[in-house]
């Protein structure tokens, strides 16, 4: 269940944080949420600097988004750098 909450970023975290039953699917819910809304915002602002920024944003989101949907699959935690602490606790996983 964890895994899917990354499928349609940030729709189907914003439900498995205010459905999932367990603190790891809430945690990933919550993580596909920011995801969802932080690659986004990215693009845009690389768009505003050149196309090959833009890029690079992209490519770098769609590795983040492929590493975290496939460690969960996997049964493994990745935690976004800086904000994982937060969320684990907003989660009620710490």
């Amino acid at each position: 269940m964890a895994a899917l909450a990354y499928v349609l970023l940030p729709v189907s975290g914003l439900v498995a944080f205010l459905r999932g039953r367990s603190a790891r699917v809430r945690l990933h819910g919550l993580q596909a949420v920011l995801l969802g809304a932080l690659w986004p915002a990215c693009l845009y602002l690389g768009s505003a600097i050149t196309p090959g920024v833009t890029q690079a944003v992209f490519a770098v989101g769609a590795l983040v988004w492929v590493a975290v949907m496939g460690a969960a699959a996997f049964g493994v935690d990745l935690w976004l750098p800086g904000v994982g602490g937060p969320i684990a606790r907003s989660a009620g996983l710490r």
